[in-house]
């Protein structure tokens, strides 16, 4: 079988083409300069795709959904917007689709309401991509690291970032945080330019999971049993120690102080923080034992594996 991606954003090439690979299906994604109805056609009629597939659909819709008219290609969709857009977006590509992905469960009975197949599908992380890499000295050195942007409308991450971030920062631990706009003048939670580095590659964001010792994570959803930052299981998988908000996912899905810890304070976390960064063990036992159950959990390749069973099912 042949799928063609029509995104080529981090969560496909390193991970959901990777996965159908390992199925054995043929792979193809449409690169951003072929990002056109004539690109999409182009690459539709050389490679001869049996399935097309769409992760996300803000700014693809107007090249993708002209094609869908004129080709009758089955289409996938991954509602990675859901739930923030599942009304106004998510809904209307899955009138395009003969399947649709979501990775928060709460949003199923809707699809199914609305007459839509549609399955649970998490992120998750390739262990080819996802794995722990070479000694890298500068974020090695470093007590703590956040990659991500500073979103300033979801209420739950804004607090987040009091508590989970500006704990090491109070406590002058040495920290690195990524992104954009942490220096946003309207924004609420803003940093110093001495903590702000700017943006980081993908490619180098494995690396600094790899090494540094704690890596921190917050979350824009925090009340559905799957939804969460695609770097939970980037983290784990590349086999970073993850000191992470609490959310009903991160409880639902993994074990605390097994997997990662969770925080819900600030208090919470400076003893998270003091215990862990003194205790080299324990930290790198939970790093190494979050890595195993990602492996064995939420790979790339399981997660194709439930696509395929719900395509063959029709």
């Amino acid at each position: 079988m042949k799928i063609l991606f029509t995104n080529p954003s981090p969560l496909i090439k390193y991970g959901m083409q990777k996965g159908f690979e390992k199925h054995g299906w043929e792979t193809d994604r449409l690169e951003v300069p072929q990002q056109s109805v004539d690109g999409l056609i182009k690459k539709i009629e050389e490679f001869k795709p049996d399935y097309l597939f769409t992760e996300g659909g803000v700014d693809t819709k107007k090249f993708i959904f002209p094609v869908l008219e004129r080709y009758s290609v089955p289409h996938i969709y991954w509602a990675v917007e859901d739930p923030v857009a599942h009304a106004t977006l998510a809904l209307q590509w899955a009138t395009k689709s003969v399947l649709v992905l979501t990775p928060d469960m709460e949003m199923l009975e809707s699809y199914r309401q609305n007459g839509h197949k549609a399955l649970c599908i998490p992120f998750a992380a390739d262990p080819d991509y996802y794995y722990k890499y070479p000694y890298d000295e500068h974020f090695a050195s470093l007590d703590a690291i956040h990659v991500g942007n500073n979103y300033n409308v979801f209420p739950e991450r804004r607090k987040a970032y009091k508590y989970i971030i500006s704990p090491f920062i109070d406590h002058g631990k040495k920290i690195e945080v990524y992104g954009f706009d942490w220096d946003h003048p309207r924004h609420e939670f803003k940093l110093d330019p001495a903590y702000h580095k700017g943006y980081l590659p993908h490619e180098k964001s494995v690396i600094a999971y790899s090494n540094a010792k704690i890596t921190l994570g917050v979350h824009s959803i925090t009340n559905s049993r799957t939804m969460q930052s695609m770097r939970t299981f980037e983290v784990l998988g590349c086999g970073g120690f993850f000191l992470t908000q609490r959310t009903r996912a991160i409880e639902y899905m993994f074990k605390n102080h097994v997997h990662l810890v969770w925080s819900a304070s600030y208090e919470e976390t400076v003893d998270l923080m003091n215990y862990y960064l003194e205790n080299d063990s324990a930290r790198e036992k939970i790093a190494l034992t979050g890595q195993q159950f990602v492996y064995q959990n939420h790979s790339y390749e399981r997660r194709v594996s439930e696509i395929i069973n719900a395509l063959k099912a029709g």
